[in-house]
């Protein structure tokens, strides 16, 4: 096997290092935003990221219909009712 050998200035080795370090902070987000749509409830804000789809979009489809549930001025979306209203859309 041939050994391949690369040669990088410290100004490299430093771009490279802070490059890596956002690249493991950005996955790390990620995977905290998908630990909170383990739940079946989820509030507006999770809903958006689960959807990938901005708040006021979310407020238009909520006035066309998509399944809100309200308590005592709390709203929460269950995944399971928006996954079937957005298959009920796709027939």
């Amino acid at each position: 096997m041939t050994k391949i050998e690369i040669l990088l200035s410290d100004d490299q080795l430093s771009v490279i290092a802070g490059q890596l370090s956002d690249l493991i902070t950005t996955e790390i987000d990620k995977i905290k935003k998908q630990e909170n749509l383990n739940h079946r409830y989820i509030n507006k804000k999770q809903t958006c990221n689960y959807l990938q789809i901005s708040n006021n979009t979310l407020d238009g489809w909520i006035k066309d219909g998509l399944p809100i549930i309200k308590i005592h001025g709390s709203n929460r979306f269950d995944r399971i009712a928006v996954d079937q209203w957005l298959a009920n859309l796709a027939k």
